[in-house]
């Protein structure tokens, strides 16, 4: 236990409070659902069994009095009736009752008293039933016998069924009695256990929470000294560090003033920087004149590429042309075929007029003047010569139109075919001559790359001669850089170092207050003020 790290004692600590919550928990749920049995089995079978032997009790008790009535000399018909009813209906009460009764009853020793009840009951019912049938009759004898049952054998029943029901009472009292003194029992139990259980709790939890807090600020106040105590040596740490950052600078200033006498070797070449830069300017100056007139030259071909493209554009026209011309002409096949459908037509009508014509004549020639009555044959053949006229109309128009259409088109294309060929040829042109300023320009261009050459071959004669002092110079400063450097960087990363350092410090000073302060409290206040 003594191991184990802050979380996990709390955790623990948590757990212990939580088992000692679920004990109480249970203790009080098992409790209180014994005590709701012994509640639930008193309201929903003791009472109610008092209840229904209450009912049979009454149910009884009315019965014998209606018996009685029934055994008084001058009653009447309708009061010696009501009493049957009554009688009667007493006698259904009973059994109803008794039947709910019986199935609440639970244990054996009950079961046989009920059994002697009903006993009882049974005997007492026959009584009141003969009873009930004398009445009925009403006749002398029917009277004496009732009579004889009234003063005899009613109450022999009665005091029977009496005894048996006083013994049954007193049963269910003692039942009664013993729920109670059970159920109340059970409750002063589960006060005691959760007082008890509640108490044991509260005193472990308290006991345990009090060792632990006190042997964590223990801990806790042992591990902030020791973090005082590293963070002072931490500051004389960072401190030190920071005196040898500053000898380490004043160190690189010294180096310095070294480089400084170096730069006079810098001046004798500077000389000759200059005479190289001399050329290089001339040489500058002609890269710029052959650069610009590469860049007429790129110009040019730019055109020449533009009107290849434009003879490209202009031979797609003439595709599409040429496309347009079998779209038109695929027009003129289609109406050439309408024109043969109604050509088609002509022919029928024809055929059809001169089948029309020899049956007329025919039929004429047999009616004689009956003929007339051929008139509609003659109309009919009106008709088809009037369609036929028609179609012959129709059919020269769309030959005319056809005609004028086919014309319009080839002349058309011979126009565009005409005006393609020809700005073709202006394209083919036009690029020829710009090829040949191309080449023009090409020339110019190699002239001047050779005076840049000369040029260049002077710059690298004077650069030789400089990148020996050069060579020189550099020997003696790479020593002092490599140095420098080193011990600047040296510097920079002690002071960064220190720096650093001063910062985690500080940041740990500030920690070290925080926690002084969560877990010391006021101790806290007082030892920092100390």
């Amino acid at each position: 236990m003594k191991n184990k790290n802050f979380k996990v004692k709390l955790i623990l600590l948590c757990f212990f409070l939580s088992v000692v919550s679920i004990v109480i928990s249970t203790v009080s749920y098992f409790g209180v659902s014994e005590l709701s049995e012994q509640s639930s089995f008193f309201s929903e079978n003791i009472i109610p069994r008092n209840s229904l032997l209450s009912e049979m009790d009454v149910s009884y008790q009315k019965t014998r009095i209606q018996v009685r009535t029934l055994g008084l000399e001058d009653l009447d018909r309708r009061n010696r009736e009501s009493a049957i009813s009554n009688t009667l209906k007493m006698i259904d009460n009973y059994e109803l009752a008794a039947n709910k009764l019986s199935r609440l009853i639970s244990n054996a020793e009950e079961q046989k008293i009920f059994n002697e009840l009903q006993v009882q009951w049974n005997d007492f019912k026959k009584v009141g039933g003969r009873a009930v049938e004398l009445a009925k009759i009403n006749n002398e004898k029917a009277r004496s016998e009732l009579q004889e049952i009234f003063l005899i054998h009613c109450p022999e029943a009665a005091e029977n069924y009496q005894r048996v029901l006083d013994k049954y009472n007193e049963r269910l009292s003692k039942e009664v009695l013993t729920s109670a003194s059970v159920v109340s029992s059970t409750a002063r139990s589960l006060q005691i256990t959760l007082v008890v259980v509640s108490f044991i709790g509260i005193i472990l939890g308290f006991s345990i929470g009090v060792a632990y807090a006190s042997n964590i600020s223990q801990k806790i106040k042992a591990t902030i000294t020791a973090l005082t105590n590293t963070s002072r040596s931490l500051t004389k740490s960072a401190k030190s560090i920071a005196s040898t950052s500053n000898e380490l600078s004043l160190s690189s200033e010294r180096q310095d003033s070294s480089l400084q006498e170096s730069s006079s070797s810098l001046e004798e070449i500077s000389s000759m920087v200059r005479m190289t830069a001399d050329n290089a300017k001339v040489s500058n100056n002609l890269a710029q004149e052959s650069l610009g007139k590469a860049a007429v030259g790129k110009k040019i071909v730019k055109k020449m590429i533009h009107s290849m493209n434009g003879i490209d554009s202009d031979i797609d026209v003439m595709v599409g042309e040429f496309s347009d011309n079998n779209k038109k002409m695929l027009h003129i096949v289609e109406l050439i075929n309408r024109i043969e459908e109604r050509t088609q037509i002509i022919n029928d009508i024809v055929f059809q007029t001169k089948l029309l014509s020899f049956n007329a004549s025919v039929e004429a020639a047999r009616a004689g003047e009956a003929g007339k009555g051929f008139a509609v044959v003659a109309e009919e053949v009106g008709k088809l010569a009037q369609m036929s006229g028609n179609a012959s109309i129709e059919i020269s128009d769309m030959v005319s139109t056809s005609v004028n259409e086919v014309n319009s088109i080839v002349e058309e294309s011979n126009m565009r075919l005409t005006d393609l060929v020809q700005k073709v040829r202006n394209s083919v042109t036009s690029g020829s001559e710009v090829a040949n300023q191309c080449g023009q320009i090409l020339e110019e261009i190699v002239d001047s790359v050779e005076n840049v050459t000369n040029s260049i071959t002077e710059i690298t004669t004077a650069t030789y001669e400089q990148s020996k002092g050069i060579s020189e110079l550099q020997n003696s400063i790479s020593n002092i850089d490599v140095s420098s450097k080193s011990n600047t960087g040296i510097a920079k990363g002690a002071s960064n170092i220190a720096d650093q350092l001063l910062n985690e410090v500080s940041f740990v000073n500030r920690s070290i207050g925080e926690i002084e302060l969560v877990f010391l409290g006021e101790e806290s206040e007082r030892r920092q003020a100390a």
